[in-house]
C-alpha cells in the first residue's frame, strides 16, 4: 500500500464495529509500516467526519 511515508505491507483482517447501534464489517490493516489508526475512505463516502483536536472530539455520523 502506498502511504505518505512511502510503501508499506499490511496484513488484512476482517473486523466488526458498531456505530449508533448499526453493525459494520470492515477491513482492518495491521503492520509495522503505520503506527497511527487508518480510517478508510469507504467510511467517508457515506459518513460525515468532524475532528476537533482542541476539544478532543471525533464524530463519525450520518451525512
Amino acid at each position: 500500500m502506498q502511504l505518505a511515508k512511502g510503501e508499506a505491507k499490511f496484513d488484512i483482517y476482517a473486523g466488526k464495529v458498531r456505530i449508533d447501534g448499526q453493525k459494520f464489517n470492515i477491513p482492518v490493516y495491521a503492520g509495522d509500516g503505520v503506527s497511527e489508526l487508518l480510517l478508510g475512505r469507504q467510511w467517508l463516502k457515506n459518513r460525515r467526519l468532524v475532528v476537533d483536536f482542541p476539544a478532543g472530539v471525533l464524530t463519525l455520523g450520518n451525512s
